[in-house]
Formats: structure tokens, sequence, C-alpha cells
């Protein structure tokens, strides 16, 4: 081959990885730290934020970190709907427990998403002893598992499916959890056995079908220690969700089996591996009807409260306005519908944006709802919104429906107007000259084409390429 082609041959192919490098598309995932000024008795989490991707990926955090213990992890959602787009960040979040006090130093991470290695920056925790009220908090948790496993806490090892409440309301969350206990006594040495194949039997018999479930997405199993009777066990977690019953009908869970591999020893000192399978006990969960209500068939049950803003409390007519209003609380958060608005002669209000963020934490479904809406004032003159916009919801702590309502005093300037449409404003509207846009007119995505022709020049040089190589 002739120095000359060679000179080409290697510009052309530099250009192409070159090209090639700017089609790949951004990282999907984000690693985040938090708790890095702790007490004793508080987890250190590391996040990894995934964005973009239609399922949650498989993950799966670092098992030793010096100084610390791996323990339970939690999920959420945040789902944004926007011009009839939605785009879903998924953060999952994996605890780490110091084991003592005083500050450490944790080097880069690695975390494999979807058998992709994510390296993470190094960063510095410092842990401080509890408080009494922190650790009262902690014995109070005890407590409460205490009472419900107590009677099965005699023995070594043992499979619970436990439930945080007995008797519900309809719409009313209860979270369920299938875990094994082994006691800090047991000598036996144990392992896990084909968990996929048996957890997707368990959940056929313990998902009741009348209810919105809201799964956990336990990944790892995690090993959770904890205290019953004033023993010590620790927790393995293999599946938690929150069931929201539909309608009033009593869940009954049955028992479930769970098969473990028991290792022990031959008179020659070889392993000898044999099942054995531990049962649950039965539950019967009481579904309660909710109390009368024109609404009754549609509010969510739960313990919410009201976050609203508006870009400002003085308003002009005729201009477009960003106005949020947010749901925030523990409940079934994906069932929430939207606030009633009373008195549209006041307002033009369009279809929302509307913001879904989701938490499963601990054992309980909380986050926020917002809904983001543009709004236009029509009439001038001083007005609380108290009985404009409102949303009702029954709280089972009252035993009683109950409504949150807006805070907001505004003050709307200029002329009185009865045909309204978005202007510009402090917030522009995504709907701002859609009434100056041509439907029949064809839309150029200038991106796609860009990317198509940069494609057709890839070819065409590993095309030239062979040429010049044969020749």
């Amino acid at each position: 081959m002739k120095k000359e082609n060679r000179y080409i041959l290697f510009l052309i192919f530099f250009w192409t990885i070159s090209i090639a490098q700017s089609q790949v598309p951004e990282n999907p995932f984000e690693i985040e730290f938090s708790g890095t000024k702790i007490n004793v008795q508080e987890p250190f989490t590391i996040s990894v934020k995934v964005t973009g991707l239609e399922q949650v990926p498989l993950i799966s955090f670092p098992d030793n970190i010096k100084n610390f213990q791996k323990r339970e992890s939690s999920r959420s959602s945040l789902t944004n709907q926007v011009g009839g787009k939605t785009i879903v960040t998924y953060t999952i979040s994996q605890n780490y427990y110091p084991i003592k006090t005083g500050t450490f130093t944790i080097g880069s991470l690695e975390i494999l998403v979807n058998k992709q290695i994510l390296r993470s920056e190094g960063t510095t925790v410092t842990v401080e002893s509890a408080t009494e009220e922190e650790t009262e908090e902690i014995s109070q948790e005890s407590a409460e598992i205490s009472a419900e496993l107590e009677k099965e806490a005699s023995q070594g090892v043992f499979l619970a499916v436990s439930v945080d409440k007995k008797r519900v309301y309809v719409q009313q969350g209860f979270n369920l959890r299938l875990s094994l206990l082994v006691s800090e006594n047991n000598a036996a040495e144990m392992d896990f056995y084909e968990v996929e194949k048996q957890l997707e039997k368990v959940l056929k018999l313990l998902k009741p079908a009348n209810c919105w479930e809201e799964n956990f997405g336990i990944q790892e199993i995690p090993d959770i220690p904890i205290t019953i009777n004033g023993k010590r066990f620790t927790e393995y977690r293999i599946y938690q969700a929150s069931f929201f019953p539909l309608n009033n009908q009593s869940i009954r869970l049955p028992s479930v089996g769970w098969m473990m591999k028991m290792i022990t020893k031959s008179e020659e000192g070889k392993d000898v591996i044999e099942l054995k399978t531990y049962t649950s006990k039965p539950l019967t969960i009481e579904v309660m009807s909710l109390p009368p209500h024109p609404l009754r068939n549609q509010v969510i049950v739960g313990n919410f409260r009201l976050e609203e803003k508006i870009n400002s409390s003085q308003l002009k007519t005729g201009n477009s306005y960003r106005y949020n209003f947010s749901i925030v609380g523990e409940g079934n958060i994906q069932s929430v519908r939207e606030p009633t608005f009373t008195n549209m002669a006041l307002f033009d209000v369009y279809p929302p944006d509307i913001e879904n963020n989701i938490v499963r934490q601990k054992n309980r479904i909380a986050g926020a709802k917002t809904f983001q809406y543009q709004v236009i004032p029509k009439q001038s003159g001083n007005y609380s919104l108290n009985n404009l916009v409102f949303w009702v919801y029954f709280n089972p702590q009252k035993q009683k429906y109950d409504t949150l309502r807006s805070t907001l005093n505004l003050t709307i300037v200029g002329e009185n107007v009865q045909n309204t449409q978005l202007l510009t404003s402090d917030a522009e509207s995504v709907y701002t000259g859609i009434e100056q846009w041509d439907s029949m007119k064809p839309v150029v995505d200038y991106q796609t084409i860009i990317r198509n022709i940069a494609n057709i020049l890839i070819v065409i040089m590993l095309i030239v390429m062979i040429f010049m190589f044969r020749k």
C-alpha cells in the first residue's frame, strides 16, 4: 500500500471513530451519596439514579465497606408528564449502617448496573454517638417487631409473613414482608436455594388479587439485625410490598413454604447438603368500607398535606401564570386524582403537567404528586382560593373525610376579559403561540436527519477503507 493511502486511511479511521462516538447517548446512570454526617444508628446511603430507561435496572451494590454493615435497600420513582411525554427517573438506594463512631474515608466504589461497572468517587463519613431520643425511636421500632413475631421467636429459624396492619379501610395501604429469621444462636450452616423460582411460586399465593401493589423491588436479600423478646435475630428479607385494597373483601394470606440448603459435615469431613422447608403461618387482613360520602368510590386514603405556589400573588388579567398544587404524604400516591376547581369564571385553567414522586422506604409508601397548571385570570379583584381549589381524601387516623384547601390570597388587576389566550409572562407556557401553529405543515426533525446522514457517511467510509485495503 502506498504511503499516501495509509495516511488517508488513518484520517478516515479516526474521523469515523469520532463521528460514531458523537452518537453515543449520555450515560443514564448517576451515583449519589447521602448521610455523610450521621449518628451511629443512622445509615450512610449510596444511590444510583437512572433516567430514561423503561425498566428498573439490576443493581448490585458492594457487599463490604470497611466500618459499615450492608442492610436494607429502598427505591423511589419520579415521573414527569410534560406535553404528552413521560420521563421516569428511578433512584435505587442501599443503606450501610456504621458499626462504630469516628470519621471514615470511603474510597472509590464499584457498583454493578446491568452487568456494567460504575465507579464512584470517594467521600468521607462522620459518625457520632446517638442521643437518648434517637435511641428511644429505635427501641420503639424493635418493640413493634417483637409484638408481631414474639410467638415464633422461640425457634432458632422460622419463616414469617408479616404485615403492619391487620385491619384497614378500602384504599388504605398495608405493608407485607416475607422474611427468614435466624437466631444468632443457630449453629446450622445454611444457604439460599433457587430464590427466583421459589419466589415466583410463593407470590402467586401471597399477592392479593383485589389490591393495588407497590413493590419495593428487593434485588439483593439484605441481612438486617433485629431483637425479638430480648433475643438477637438476623432478618433475611426476601420480598416486600405495600398493598391497597380496591374493595371490602377480607384478604387471606395462606401459609407458604420456603426451602433452604442445610450444610453439614459427614464423618469423612465432606459437605452434606440437604433441603429443609420452613413454613409461615396464615394471616387475615380485615378490610372495612369507607363511611357514606358522595366521593366514597373516588377518594384516596392516607395522611396528606398541601404544598402550593404561584408565580406571584399579584396577577394581571389575560396573562398566564404557573400554579402548582402538590399533594404530599403517605398513601397510594400513584392513584391521586386532580384537585377540584369550582369557579371557572375567575380563571381559565389548562390541563396540568403531572409530576409523580413515589418513595418506597422502610415500611411505607410516601411521596408527592404535583399538578402544574397554567392559569389565566379573567376578573380583577381580591380573591381567596380557599373555596375555589380543594382536594378531598379520607384520613384513617381521624377516621373521617378531610379536605386540602388552597391557602392563597390573590390580587388580580386589569380589565375583565371573557376570552383569553396564553400570553408571555414570567412563567411562559408550553402552549404559548399554539394558535399560530400550522398543524398541516410537516415537522422537520433535524436531529434525526443529521444522525441518519452521519450513519450513511460511516458506511461509505468503511466501504472506502475496505476498497483501499484490497487495492
